[in-house]
C-alpha cells in the first residue's frame, strides 16, 4: 500500500471503492464487462474474475484493483491497476487496464497512460464528452483544441461527441473538423463562439470529404461584431464541403462574417465533387452577413421547417442562395416549410451559372416575406415554385429571368403562391428581345394588391398563365415587348385592378376565358402595335370603375391589328361607374381586326360596340 503524503503524485488518494458505490456507478455488467478482458490479473494464468473479484480484488480486500485516482495521479502511476475511478471535476468516470494495448496516445478524455505504459480505457455510454478532454465552456478558454481532441477519438465506425451547457470559444481559423460518421450533439445551452479574426476564409465547423455526420442542437455564434478585417465574405459558420449523408438539425446559426451554413466543394480537389444528401432541419440562421445558406454544389438535399432570417451586410444577401459555384450542378434540392424573412436581398434564389446547372429544385410551403425579393429563378430551368407566401416585399413576389451568365430560364413551374402586397410586381417573368425565357407556368396563384403587376410577362414565350386570381394590382396581368409571343393566358381572375389585361406591343398570344371585371380603367386591353392576337370567351363586366363612362370593357388601340375578338362577353354593369363601351376599336391604324360572336349586349353606356378601325370584319353573329 501507498502512504499518504510520501511526494509521490499517486499516494495523493489510493482509496477503495465499495463494491456498492462500484455497481452503482458502473453497473454489474459493466464491472464484469470492465474485467473480461485480458487484464494485468489475467497475466500469470489466472482464471478470468468474478464479479466480486473484480470489486474487491484478491484476498477479499478492497482496494488492491479499484482505486480513486486523478488523471495526474494515474499518469505518475507505476501500479498495475485493473479498474481506476478518476475524480477531476469533469473528467469523472471510469477506467480499466488494457493489456492488450500498447500504442494508443494518452488523449486526456478516453485513454489515459501511465508512466509504466498501461493503456487505461474509459467506459462510457453513448457520447463522448467533450469537457473529458479539458474543454471548460466558460466564456474565456480557447477550447478549439479540446473539442477538436473529443471528436479525433471517435471511433472509425462511429460516435458522438456530447457537448454541455456553456460558452466554448472556437479557433475559426483552425476550425472543428469532425470525422466520418461522426455525431456533435450539442445541449439546448452550448454555444460555440467564434474568436475575432482578420482572415477572409474560415468556418466554426467544416465538415469536409467527410459522410454520415450529424450536428444537432446548440448555438454556432460568429464574430461579424467583433471581426478584425474589412475584406472577404466567406466567414461560415457551418460549413459543409465536398461530403455526403451530412445532417444539421435544431441548431441556431447567427451573427457569421459570411453564411451561416454553406454547402459546396473542396475546391482544392480536380475535379470538384458535389455534396450529396444533406439535410437542414429546424435550423435557425440570423443575421448572417453575407446569406443565411449558400448551396453552390449539391446532388440531392432537403431544407426542412428551418428559418433563415435577416441577412444584411454584403451581397447577395439572400435567406437562401442555390447557385451553382462554376460548372458543378445543384439539382434535386428541396426547401419546404422553412421561413425566409426579412432579408436585404431575396428570400430563396435560384441562379443558374450554365444552361442546365440549377434543376429539380423544389421551393414549397415556404414563407418569404419582407425582403427586396420573395423568390428568384435566373437563368434556371426545371424548377417548382409551389404554395409559397410572397409577400410584402418591397420589390417583386416572385422573379423568373436570366442573368449574365445564362440567357436560358426554361419550363419552371410557378403554382399556387400567393404574392400580395408586393412594391412591384407580384409575379414577374422577365427576358430579353435577346434571351430564351419560356415555357414557363404561372397557375393557381394569388397576386393580390401589388403596385405594379399582379403577373408580368415580358419578352417571354410560351409562358402558360391560367387560372390565376390577380386582383387589385395596377395590372391584372400584363404582356409586354415584341418577343412576347405564343403565351396562354386562360381562365384568371383579374379584378378591381386599375388595368384587367392589357398587351403592349405583343402577338400572336392567346387569351382565352378570363374574367376581367370592376377594373377602374379598361378590362381587357391591346395597345401599342399587338398583332394577330385571339381574345376568345372573356368576359368583361363593369369595367371603367375610376370614371363613368370614359374607358371601355375591350378596348383595341395604338396600331393594333389583326385580332380575333370571338365569343367574348361584354356588359357595362349596374354600378355607378359604368364602361363606355363594350368593345371599342379606337382608330384607323387598327387595321384588319376579326370581330364576331361576341355578345355585347348593353355592352357600354354610350354603346355596346365602336369600330373606329379600318378593315374591320364586324360579323352579324354579334348580340348588340
Amino acid at each position: 500500500m501507498l502512504n499518504h503524503g510520501s511526494g509521490n503524485p499517486v499516494s495523493e488518494r489510493k482509496e477503495g471503492i465499495s463494491r456498492r458505490k462500484l455497481l452503482v456507478s458502473l453497473g454489474m455488467a459493466g464491472a464484469a464487462a470492465a474485467l473480461s478482458q485480458t487484464t494485468l490479473l489475467e497475466a500469470g494464468g489466472a482464471e478470468r474474475p468474478s464479479v466480486s473479484h473484480a470489486v474487491y480484488g484478491t484476498g477479499g480486500q478492497p482496494g488492491e484493483c479499484c482505486v480513486t485516482l486523478t488523471v495526474s495521479g494515474l499518469r505518475a502511476s507505476t501500479e498495475p491497476y485493473t479498474l481506476v475511478y478518476i475524480t477531476d471535476p469533469g473528467h469523472e468516470g471510469w477506467f480499466h487496464a488494457d493489456a492488450n494495448d500498447s500504442l494508443s496516445a494518452d488523449n486526456t478524455g478516453t485513454v489515459l497512460v501511465n508512466t509504466s505504459g498501461i493503456r487505461f480505457k474509459r467506459h462510457y455510454g453513448e457520447a463522448i464528452h467533450a469537457k473529458w478532454f479539458g474543454a471548460k465552456g466558460d466564456g474565456s478558454t480557447d477550447d478549439t483544441g479540446a473539442i477538436q481532441s473529443a471528436l479525433d477519438s471517435v471511433p472509425a465506425a462511429g460516435g458522438t461527441v456530447y457537448i454541455a451547457d456553456g460558452v466554448y470559444r472556437i479557433d475559426a481559423v483552425r476550425e472543428l473538423r469532425p470525422a466520418s460518421n461522426t455525431t456533435l450533439l450539442l445541449s439546448p445551452g452550448a454555444v460555440l463562439k467564434a474568436i475575432p479574426n482578420d482572415k477572409e476564409r474560415f468556418a466554426v465547423i467544416n465538415i469536409i470529404n467527410k459522410e454520415n455526420v450529424t450536428v444537432r442542437g446548440g448555438t454556432v455564434v460568429g464574430e461579424r461584431n467583433e471581426h478584425l478585417g474589412t475584406t472577404g465574405e466567406w466567414g461560415m459558420g457551418i460549413s459543409i464541403r465536398s461530403s455526403r449523408n451530412v445532417t444539421v438539425c435544431d441548431t441556431i446559426v447567427r451573427d457569421c462574417w459570411g453564411d451561416g451554413i454553406y454547402l459546396g466543394t473542396n475546391d482544392s480537389q480536380n475535379p470538384r465533387v458535389e455534396c450529396e444528401q444533406i439535410k437542414i432541419i429546424r435550423v435557425t440562421c440570423e443575421n448572417n452577413r453575407r446569406q443565411g445558406m449558400s448551396v453552390t454544389a449539391c446532388k440531392g438535399g432537403i431544407a426542412l421547417a428551418s428559418r433563415f432570417n435577416k441577412t444584411n451586410g454584403t451581397e447577395p444577401q439572400s435567406g437562401i442562395d442555390l447557385e451553382p459555384n462554376g460548372t458543378v450542378v445543384v439539382t434535386d434540392f428541396a426547401v419546404i416549410g422553412c421561413e425566409c424573412n426579412d432579408n436585404a436581398g431575396s428570400g430563396i434564389g435560384i441562379y443558374g451559372t450554365t444552361d442546365t446547372n440549377a434543376r429539380n429544385i423544389i421551393l414549397e410551403s415556404n414563407s418569404c416575406l419582407h425582403n427586396t425579393r420573395g423568390i428568384q429563378i435566373r437563368s434556371a430551368s426545371n424548377n417548382k415554385v409551389l404554395f409559397n407566401n410572397c409577400s410584402d416585399n418591397t420589390d417583386m413576389g416572385i422573379r423568373i429571368a436570366i442573368n449574365t451568365r445564362s440567357v436560358i430560364t426554361e419550363h419552371n413551374d410557378i403554382m399556387g403562391n400567393t404574392a400580395a402586397r408586393n412594391g412591384g410586381k407580384g409575379i414577374s417573368v422577365e427576358g430579353t428581345a435577346t434571351s430564351r425565357i419560356r415555357h414557363n407556368t404561372i397557375s393557381g396563384n394569388d397576386c393580390l394588391n401589388n403596385a405594379q403587376e399582379g403577373i408580368g410577362v415580358t419578352y417571354s414565350q410560351y409562358t402558360h398563365v391560367a387560372d390565376n386570381r390577380s386582383n387589385g394590382n395596377l395590372y391584372g396581368i400584363r404582356l409586354v415587348g415584341t418577343t412576347s409571343q405564343f403565351n396562354d393566358l386562360s381562365g384568371n381572375f383579374c379584378i378591381e385592378n386599375v388595368y384587367g389585361i392589357q398587351l403592349w406591343q405583343s402577338s400572336y398570344n392567346k387569351i382565352t376565358g378570363n374574367t376581367c371585371s370592376e377594373n377602374k380603367q379598361a378590362g381587357l386591353w391591346l395597345r401599342k402595335e399587338s398583332h394577330h392576337n385571339e381574345l376568345l370567351s372573356n368576359t368583361c363586366i363593369g369595367n371603367s370603375q375610376a370614371a363613368h363612362n370614359v374607358y371601355d370593357n375591350i378596348l383595341v388601340m395604338e396600331n393594333s391589328g389583326f385580332n380575333n375578338l370571338q365569343l367574348n362577353t361584354a356588359r357595362k354593369g349596374n354600378g355607378a361607374a359604368r364602361a363606355a363601351y363594350g368593345i371599342r376599336i379606337q382608330s384607323a391604324d387598327c387595321s384588319d381586326n376579326l370581330v364576331a360572336n361576341n355578345d355585347m349586349l348593353d355592352g357600354g353606356e354610350t354603346a355596346s360596340y365602336l369600330d373606329g378601325g379600318s378593315g374591320t370584319t364586324t360579323l352579324a353573329g354579334n348580340r348588340l
